[in-house]
């Protein structure tokens, strides 16, 4: 169990410095909070991080315990958008809570999609890596989970979710946060619900949470694609008034600047929505005057709180939610070998029952590699978070 290997709970009282304490993040979800006293006191500065840059080879931290962070660049060479976000999160992390220097995140390109996997996967054998973590192109990703579990290293998965031995699949699913925002409207009476979503949102996904509103008790009223564009989406908006007119909330799926525009539309246009958000957007947008009183199912924000300030001060721009992930993907390896080395890092160590506690919430991992994840439901207030019901306590 993993509540024998993480031994955090266990030692005596210290006085830790700051980023120390976002490793006691790290324990069985049955330990969560049994040290929260005495941490803060006499914390020093951070020392910032300075990743090198992603033209050259990189690995971050000191240990022999390699963690491969396998990635796509983007064809100007660097890591882009979540791919960087992932990196600066695994960097921060692998900086915070590896006191003992026992870890290293060797971070190799996956560019040249499924025909990379194989050489990449023996060299890190080759070097006896204990983990990889990949965010890659859906079919890179397969050809990485397709090789047989007993020829590479457990897989721990940021991308698309993949079914295959000892792949463990770790990115929120932002249609079962949109769902869980819609039942929260369905019980207060608004059971019409439109979807507004991207152009690229999947026919299957929509699919699955028309099915899931229906389970609840709702209706999938319509759908909006939109794009980016103002133009385009205000001539949406206008074309679809029937459907929003008649809606009694509006879902706005999306991880980009299109989320905010599409807000501004609708609180503009159709101020009797009920409008609800996702896992997925942008933080930022949570200050923009129009997303006050969106419902949204999301992660604890005390926890991504915690380490938020520092990834700004270190990369310069603000905590995502691939960041999150990145952050937390090291954190479960680090939770894991402190105290027990690599050889403790084993399926059954990751599929405990009792789960693990990040920055991200609380999480835990099915023996198929599916999560399942306890998130809660917020409503968006003077630009935070503000909880609807209780935090929960564990599984």
């Amino acid at each position: 169990m993993l509540l024998d290997l993480l031994q955090f709970g266990r030692a005596p009282r210290f006085r830790l410095p700051l980023k120390s304490i976002a490793a006691l993040l790290f324990i069985s979800a049955a330990l969560a909070g049994c040290q929260s006293d005495d941490m803060a006191e006499d914390a020093p500065k951070d020392t910032k991080l300075k990743p090198p840059p992603s033209l050259v080879e990189e690995t971050f931290g000191r240990g022999n315990i390699e963690i491969t962070l396998m990635m796509a660049k983007a064809p100007n060479g660097y890591y882009d958008a979540t791919g960087r976000d992932i990196r600066d999160g695994a960097a921060l992390a692998v900086g915070e809570l590896d006191d003992g220097s026992l870890m290293k995140i060797k971070v190799v390109d996956l560019a040249a999609g499924p025909a990379a996997v194989a050489p990449a996967v023996a060299a890190a054998r080759a070097r006896n890596a204990a983990m990889i973590i990949t965010y890659a192109p859906q079919a890179t990703v397969a050809a990485l989970a397709a090789i047989p579990a007993d020829q590479r290293p457990m897989i721990l998965n940021l991308a698309q979710p993949i079914v295959a031995p000892q792949v463990f699949n770790f990115e929120i699913d932002e249609v079962e946060s949109a769902a869980r925002g819609a039942r929260s409207a369905i019980a207060s009476g608004r059971k019409k619900i439109a979807l507004l979503a991207p152009s690229g949102f999947s026919t299957p996904n929509e699919d699955r949470l028309r099915r899931l509103i229906g389970q609840a008790g709702g209706a999938l009223s319509g759908v909006v694609r939109y794009d980016a564009g103002a133009i385009a989406l205000t001539d949406l908006l206008a074309a679809n008034k029937a459907l929003l007119a008649d809606a009694g909330a509006a879902i706005v799926m999306g991880d980009g600047g299109g989320v905010g525009l599409a807000v501004k539309g609708l609180r503009a246009s159709y101020p009797q929505l009920t409008i609800i958000g996702t896992s997925s957007w942008p933080q930022q947008i949570y200050t923009e005057p129009a997303a006050a009183n969106v419902i949204i199912a999301a992660f604890d924000p005390e926890g991504t709180g915690l380490i938020g300030e520092r990834y700004y001060r270190f990369n310069r721009r603000p905590l995502s939610v691939y960041a999150a992930y990145g952050y937390d993907s090291v954190g479960i390896v680090a939770g894991i070998v402190r105290g027990q080395g690599g050889g403790a890092l084993t399926p059954d160590a990751l599929t405990n029952k009792t789960g693990f506690r990040g920055v991200t919430g609380l999480f835990r991992f099915a023996k198929s590699g599916a999560l399942e994840r306890k998130i809660g439901l917020y409503k968006i207030d003077g630009g935070h978070l503000t909880p609807l019901e209780p935090k929960p306590a564990g599984f």
